[in-house]
Order: structure tokens, then sequence, then C-alpha cells
């Protein structure tokens, strides 16, 4: 090998140890810490955006979603306008891993559901309680770019925080309401 291909190799070893994690990426900007070792329970919810905080700081909003991860492990998203009832963009199962919620739709989710697969699991120190979804894609990079001098406002915008925890016993009745009232599949062109 030649001296040339040998510094090649050794400055893309360095690059690859130097990428950040995405956790590492969002502390860069703001306090945030991991929320780990949850069970299904204790991750279950009602995961809104914009959160009430959100709207408390900024004003009401024309538009939002809201991702239902139940302790069955299953999901339900749903997306609500001014002007559109609230529709279920997709469904599935979920699984958790570290810090890491991934999602997996259903097989008769045959479009883009316009939501990210795999997102951080965060609370911000001053907020014991709280348990917040990044996307580890879109909303972290928007977040990155955007965050400025307030990156506190830009993890509410970009991120979705739990409004209320689901039971088991809710799970059932409260998923069949979703389906029934906002599953229209027809509405989606392939």
């Amino acid at each position: 090998m030649s001296l040339v291909t040998l510094l090649v190799l050794f400055m893309q070893l360095l690059s690859l140890q130097s990428v950040a994690s995405p956790l590492e990426r969002m502390r860069a900007k703001t306090a945030i810490e991991p929320v780990t070792n949850l069970t299904p329970a204790g991750l279950a919810g009602q995961y809104k955006n914009p959160s009430k905080e959100l709207i408390s700081r900024v004003g009401p909003p024309l538009s939002g979603n809201s991702l239902y991860i139940f302790p069955d492990e299953s999901f339900v998203y749903c997306e609500w306008a001014d002007v559109m009832l609230t529709t279920v963009f997709d469904k599935g199962t979920w699984s958790f891993a570290g810090d890491t919620l991934e999602l997996k739709s259903a097989s008769d989710v045959t479009w883009d559901p316009r939501l990210e697969r795999r997102f951080l699991v965060v609370r911000r120190p001053s907020h014991a309680e709280e348990i917040l979804l990044v996307g580890k894609e879109r909303d972290l990079a928007y977040f990155e770019k955007e965050s400025g001098d307030d990156p506190e406002l830009m993890l509410l915008i970009v991120g979705r925080q739990r409004d209320k925890v689901i039971s088991r016993t809710e799970t059932a009745k409260l998923k069949a309401k979703l389906i029934r009232e906002g599953w229209k599949p027809g509405s989606f062109r392939k």
C-alpha cells in the first residue's frame, strides 16, 4: 500500500469515530437526557405535536398530529387540520431499545404515512416525568438547522410530547374508536 492510501484510510477511520450520535447532536444544542429502560406500559401514551406547552408559547395551531403508543406494542398515527377531520395516516407495531422507539407500519398501510420510523426518546432535565419523541432523521436535522437562540422552543416544535398516559384497560376501546372514526384508506392514492 502506498503512503497516500494509508493516509486516506486513516482519515476515514477518524471521521467514523467522530460521528456524533443523535443524542449527542441534540445535547450540543440543549440540555436533554435519554429516557431508557421503559416498559411498554411506561412508554404508552398519546404524543402530541403541537403540545399544550408549545400552544401556550406560540398560540393555537391550524393543524397537528398525535402518535398513540399503546402498551400492547401497537401504534396509531393521526393528523388533523382546520380543513381536515382527524385521519389515521399510519398504524402498526413498535419496539423500543436503548433510547430509540422504532415503528413498523401494518401491511395495509400502502402509502407513505409521512411519519419517521425511528425516534429518540428524551426528556428535559427540568421535567422529570416528561417524555419527548424526536425523529432521528428529519426532525433532528431540522432541529439542528433551526434551533438558533431558543433550542428549547425548537425542541417543542419538532418533538412530540406525551400528553397523556394510555393504560392497558383503555387500549382496545381507544384504538377501535380511532380506527372507526379516522381510518380512511381510500383517501390515500398510491
